[in-house]
């Protein structure tokens, strides 16, 4: 059915197929909710799909995102997911469509007010709603347990609300609006045990770290003497197979960031954050492998297919065991190489801007 079929169907009518599609909960959505989940089940194309959703399902995973990225409430993230809710309005859009679930992280979040406005828009639109009477006659007994607000909710953007005066020209930031300003300023450290690295350009590398206090502790009571320093592993893949060198640097502070300058380009790089004493290293936290930008393109231009081993490299030949499957990866290679290259012909040709790899294929 399309979706205005189904929205002609009475309200028990798409619980009915509702709970016949699998839908969680149906009787806590909305008749658009329900509609739209319908409809989300109805095909198994992905791009028919998003066109059947439309605007409501893709609100959906906005709000979604919202609510556990910025509220941290990966639960109620989870269940606007699961069971449909409309977008949050922004100051200058409509107000949010009245849902249960949207009542419901208000109330989560300790706004029994705003829950309260929510069912009764629920009811205005839906007088048969059971399940947002129900929860709105919880919500009015005061004796119903509400936690006590964490963030201050989004004011409604009506149309008919009048919109708040401009700030004064000598005065910026005044009009900033209150909900796009973060609580407090960030901490300055997180108490946790981490290492960050981040290549800087193909010879530098920028590295931050973080060691708790009680970690030093417990490596220092059992390792006197020692001092807390930085460990930089560099690999280096020649021909000849790889290449390794480890580099130290005493920081001797719990928190802190180091530049590593003077690197191979290109190379593969790994920082640890540790307690040294002596010849013992005890890394307390380490970065991922990384891999620095290559310093220029290759001044070579691959003309024999090799394969490296233990005993150095071995040209690939026609009866090779994988010769089969390395033309064919080698074709798809060339094959989206160009690609690439006929559409940036096509961007150069009507002027529109280049990627970076424009220095591949000069004119």
């Amino acid at each position: 059915m399309d979706r205005a079929e189904l929205e002609r169907l009475d309200r028990e009518a798409l619980i009915g197929r509702a709970e016949g599609a699998g839908v969680a909960r149906p009787r806590v959505l909305t008749r658009p909710e329900l509609v739209d989940e319908l409809l989300l089940r109805s095909t198994t194309d992905y791009a028919t799909k998003q066109r059947a959703r439309g605007l409501f399902g893709l609100a959906r995973d906005l709000i979604a995102r919202v609510v556990e990225q910025g509220l941290h409430l990966p639960d109620a993230a989870e269940r606007i997911r699961a069971m449909g809710i409309a977008a949050v309005a922004r100051p200058s859009a409509p107000a949010a469509m009245p849902t249960v679930t949207l009542a419901e992280i208000y109330a989560a979040q300790g706004h029994r007010g705003r829950a309260i406005e929510t069912l009764e828009g629920v009811l205005e639109r839906e007088p048969e709603h059971l399940a947002a009477a129900s929860l709105l006659a919880r919500l009015r007994d005061t004796s119903y347990p509400v936690p006590p607000p964490r963030m201050a909710p989004e004011e409604d953007a009506s149309p008919s609300a009048a919109p708040e005066p401009a700030a004064p020209a000598e005065s910026p930031g005044a009009g900033e609006p209150s909900h796009m300003l973060d609580d407090a300023p960030l901490p300055p450290r997180y108490d946790v045990d981490e290492c960050v690295a981040i290549p800087v350009d193909p010879v530098t590398l920028y590295v931050y770290w973080e060691v708790r206090d009680g970690t030093l502790d417990c490596v220092r009571r059992e390792n006197p003497g020692g001092t807390l320093a930085l460990r930089v592993v560099v690999i280096v893949p020649t021909w000849d197979g790889p290449q390794s060198s480890v580099r130290d640097h005493d920081v001797d502070a719990p928190l802190g960031d180091f530049f590593v300058r003077d690197l191979p380009a290109g190379c593969v790089v790994r920082a640890a954050v540790g307690y040294r004493a002596g010849p013992v290293f005890i890394a307390l936290a380490h970065s991922p492998a990384l891999e620095t930008p290559p310093g220029a393109p290759s001044p070579l231009v691959a003309d024999t297919l090799v394969r490296w081993t233990p005993n150095g490299t071995s040209r690939v030949s026609a009866v090779d065991q994988d010769a089969e499957s390395i033309q064919r990866a080698l074709g798809r290679v060339r094959k989206a190489a160009a690609h690439e290259w006929r559409a940036e012909t096509a961007a150069r040709q009507a002027g529109a801007p280049l990627g970076s790899s424009e220095s591949l294929h000069p004119e």
